[in-house]
């Protein structure tokens, strides 16, 4: 009996030191954060002359599998600009654009991948895109590299405002108007916690 219990204890023992070794060895997702030379601007245009946002801050959480090829490497993905960092430098159109996408009652400016695939160096990422309170479903699309556990995403995407049930601005009494179509480009650059 006390044989039987002895070995009933190291089988045991050593079953959890194999379980605890497995699991440290296992690798667990990472996190990657947002390098600080990572951007996001909108271009659009108006009756008058043409015109760059740049989004000052930018929110991005993404969880990644460590060692996975380029098409398994991101689990999940989401971006979050808060309107009033949006800067088209000049007050008077900042103060038009933060009403125009009803920043008051939608302060950001919301999206959300909901797959992607890896074509080459291509990256088509769809996803779901929330402005002024509305989300549509986007793909957009993108030139990726990952070195070193570094990724780097650059595209551009080009949609109507009025998609996302945004009045384009018009300054002016109306002299100057801002068109429908915009292109929000990025340049993300996300690296290993």
């Amino acid at each position: 009996m006390k044989a039987t219990i002895k070995s009933i204890l190291t089988t045991v023992t050593l079953s959890a030191v194999i379980a605890t070794t497995a699991a440290a060895q296992m690798e667990l997702p990472r996190h990657l954060t947002l390098g600080s030379n990572s951007k996001v601007w909108i271009d659009g245009t108006s009756t008058v002359k043409p015109f760059r946002c740049a989004a000052t801050k930018i929110d991005v959480a993404v969880v990644s599998e460590p060692d996975a090829k380029p098409a398994d490497l991101v689990r999940s993905a989401t971006l979050v600009i808060p309107v009033a960092s949006l800067d088209c430098r000049n007050g008077t159109m900042n103060d038009h654009m933060r009403k125009a996408l009803k920043a008051k009652d939608n302060p950001q400016i919301k999206w959300k991948m909901t797959s992607y695939r890896v074509e080459g160096t291509n990256v088509v990422i769809n996803g779901l895109l929330t402005i002024a309170g509305k989300e549509n479903v986007m793909e957009l699309r993108g030139i990726g590299t990952a070195v070193n556990g570094t990724i780097q995403l650059k595209g551009s995407k080009q949609f109507k405002m009025s998609e996302y049930g945004v009045k384009p601005p018009s300054l002016m009494l109306g002299t100057m108007k801002v068109r429908d179509p915009v292109t929000v480009q990025f340049d993300l650059v996300l690296t290993p916690e």
